[in-house]
C-alpha cells in the first residue's frame, strides 16, 4: 500500500526511485502508468490531471515505462517488436514510416546491427535495451524504466549508462527510474527518493543520499513493512 506519496519529477532530470524489495516502487509505476487506479490522490503530468485514465491515454499523454522482466513478441523482429508502440501510441499511422522511426531508435540504443534478429533471441543486455527502445517507441516526454541494470555485468552497466545519457540527449525525455544497483542509480541520477513501507522517507542529491541514516537503516533491515514488488 503506498500512502501519503508526494513526489515531483523535473523537466529534463534523471531522477532514481530506490527502497527496499516490497516498499512499493513497482506499485507506483503501474499507478503511474495506469495499470492500477489509486484510491485517492492525484497524478499531473505537464500540468493535466492524468489520475485513473487508461494506459493507452497516458501513453499517448507522453509517459512511456519498461517491465522488470523482458518479454519479446515472439517470431517477431526486433524493429517489428518496436511497431506496437509506434502505431499505438507513438502518433505513426503509416507502417513504412513507423519502420523507419524504429529503425532510428534501435540505432539510439545501440541494436541496429540486430533489428531483424528475433527479439527473443537477444541477450539480457539486448533485451533491456530492446525493453528501452519499445518504451521510447511510445514517444514518451517522461520515461520510466524499471529495474534495467538488474542482473547487468559492470561493462553492460557502463555501456547502459552511457545509451540513457545519449536517449536524454537526443530525445529530450525526463527519466524517472527504479534501481537496486546502486553504483549505477549514484552515477547517473541527480536525485534520488527512497521509498519505504509505502512512504517517501527522503530525498536529496544522491551524495546526500548513501549518507542519509534514514536510508542506512531500511537497507540494515530496520524498516522492511509493506507489499511485494511485482
Amino acid at each position: 500500500m503506498l500512502e501519503d506519496i508526494s513526489l515531483s519529477v523535473e523537466r529534463g532530470t534523471i531522477q532514481g526511485l530506490i527502497g527496499p524489495n516490497g516498499a512499493g516502487k513497482t506499485t507506483f509505476f503501474n499507478i503511474v502508468s495506469g495499470l492500477l487506479r489509486p484510491n485517492n490522490g492525484t497524478i499531473t503530468f505537464n500540468g493535466d490531471d492524468i489520475t485513473g485514465l487508461d494506459p493507452k491515454d497516458i501513453a499517448r499523454a507522453g509517459v512511456g515505462r519498461t517491465f522488470q522482466i523482458t518479454r519479446p513478441f515472439p517470431g517477431m523482429t526486433v524493429r517489428d517488436n518496436l511497431l506496437p508502440g509506434l502505431l499505438y501510441a507513438g502518433g505513426y499511422d503509416d507502417v513504412g514510416l513507423a519502420r523507419k522511426r524504429a529503425t532510428e531508435l534501435l540505432e539510439l540504443v545501440g541494436l541496429g546491427n540486430l533489428a531483424d534478429e528475433e527479439g527473443r533471441d537477444l541477450t539480457m543486455s539486448e533485451q533491456k535495451r530492446m525493453e528501452i527502445a519499445r518504451a521510447l517507441a511510445t514517444e514518451p516526454e517522461l520515461l520510466l524504466l524499471d529495474e534495467v541494470f538488474a542482473g547487468l555485468s559492470h561493462e553492460d552497466i557502463d555501456r547502459q549508462i552511457d545509451m540513457l545519457r545519449t536517449v536524454q540527449a537526443n530525445l529530450d525525455v525526463t527519466i524517472l527510474m527504479i534501481e537496486h544497483v546502486m553504483e549505477a542509480t549514484m552515477r547517473i541520477c541527480d536525485r534520488v527518493a527512497v521509498l519505504a513501507s509505502g512512504t517517501i522517507i527522503a530525498e536529496d542529491i544522491p551524495e546526500k543520499i548513501v549518507h542519509d541514516q534514514r536510508v542506512i537503516d531500511v537497507y540494515l533491515g530496520t524498516d522492511h513493512g509493506g507489499e511485494s514488488d511485482a
